[in-house]
C-alpha cells in the first residue's frame, strides 16, 4: 500500500541533531488506512523551542526535554536560558515543553551528575506553567514523547488550517 504524506511540513530547530526526532515510522489515521506515513521535515533555526510548523512558526512552539536535559535547565548553568526561552513562548499561542520521562522518575531518578533537589524541579515546573501559560508533558519514553509531539502539532495544524479558510 502507497504511504501516504502529511500535509503540513514539521520545523525542526538545527541544534536540536543531539538525538532530534526523525517522525519516520508513523501511521495515518483510519481514514487513510494507517498507511505508513511520510511526514516532511526541515532543518532550520527557530528563535524558540525544538520543533514548529511552517507557517506558524511564530504561533507554535514545542520543546523537547531529555531528564538530564531537563534538570540541566534548570540548574544553575541554565535556568536563566531556559526561563528566557519561556518568556518568548508565552507570547505564543501554543507552547509546551515534552518530557522524556514521568513525573515518578524525574521524581525518584534525578541524573547522577545533578545537584538539584527533585522538589526543587517540580517547584519550577508548576511555577513557570503558571507563571508563562506553557504547558508540560511527562512521557515515559522517547518513541512515544515523538508520536506525541507529532499528533499534537497535527490538531495545531488543523486548528489553524480550518481558521484560514
Amino acid at each position: 500500500m502507497k504511504p501516504a504524506t502529511c500535509p503540513f511540513t514539521i520545523l525542526i530547530d538545527d541544534r536540536e541533531r543531539r538525538g532530534g526526532y526523525t517522525f519516520q515510522g508513523l501511521h495515518a489515521d483510519a481514514a487513510q488506512q494507517h498507511r505508513l506515513l511520510v511526514v516532511p521535515t526541515r532543518e532550520v533555526r527557530l528563535h524558540t523551542g525544538d520543533y514548529s510548523i511552517e507557517g506558524l512558526e511564530d504561533l507554535i512552539t514545542i520543546e523537547r526535554k531529555t531528564l538530564p536535559d531537563l534538570y540541566g535547565s534548570l540548574g544553575k548553568h541554565g535556568r536563566e536560558r531556559f526561563e528566557a526561552e519561556h518568556q518568548r513562548m508565552a507570547a505564543m499561542a501554543y507552547a509546551a515543553v515534552v518530557v522524556e520521562a514521568d513525573l515518578a522518575t524525574i521524581l525518584a531518578r534525578p541524573p547522577a551528575e545533578s545537584k538539584l533537589h527533585p522538589k526543587s524541579v517540580l517547584g519550577t515546573i508548576a511555577s513557570w506553567s503558571d507563571r508563562y501559560g506553557v504547558h508540560w508533558w511527562f512521557v515515559g519514553g522517547r518513541r512515544l514523547s515523538e508520536i506525541i509531539v507529532f499528533r499534537k502539532l497535527r490538531t495545531l495544524w488543523e486548528h489553524y488550517s480550518k481558521q484560514e479558510q
